[in-house]
């Protein structure tokens, strides 16, 4: 991509992040996205967590709880992470057991992660994503200890 590329993509990032068409049902969510991914998960501002929490509760009201429980864990709210992914393998969701992992890790509950762990393993066999997820996870939640579930 050359310069022109990058520019044209810069200043659609930048009506994305700050600015949204107010006719545009949807785009305020949207928008609490592309901020929550690009402050905090890019950027490591933990300061904006709160545009993830926002983001959270918009799709789990709409039924997305393994979405949510994400973007809860992005929001440093490993509790409610924890209730939506639950949520969701309760809707057959068999991939959220990768976040309630993640969120029994951010609260300290090693041990008990670890089956949810291994019972992601059993249904997901790309796990990039999940190694990267738990990356951006250590970083956010510093004193957490993740080791029960990584590979």
């Amino acid at each position: 991509m050359g310069k022109y590329g990058l520019l044209v993509m810069a200043g659609v990032m930048a009506t994305s992040l700050f600015g949204a068409d107010a006719s545009c049902r949807g785009c305020g969510a949207g928008k609490l996205m592309l901020q929550c991914d690009y402050y905090v998960v890019r950027r490591g501002e933990t300061d904006k967590r709160h545009f993830c929490v926002e983001y959270a509760q918009i799709v789990d009201v709409d039924g997305a709880s393994a979405k949510a429980a994400w973007y809860y864990l992005l929001g440093g709210a490993p509790e409610k992470a924890l209730d939506a992914a639950k949520r969701a393998l309760d809707q057959g969701q068999t991939f959220a057991a990768g976040y309630v992992a993640e969120a029994l890790s951010a609260l300290g509950k090693s041990e008990e992660a670890k089956s949810y762990a291994e019972r992601f393993r059993k249904v997901v066999k790309k796990r990039e994503y999940f190694v990267k997820e738990v990356e951006t996870l250590k970083k956010l939640y510093p004193d957490a200890d993740f080791s029960a579930i990584e590979e």
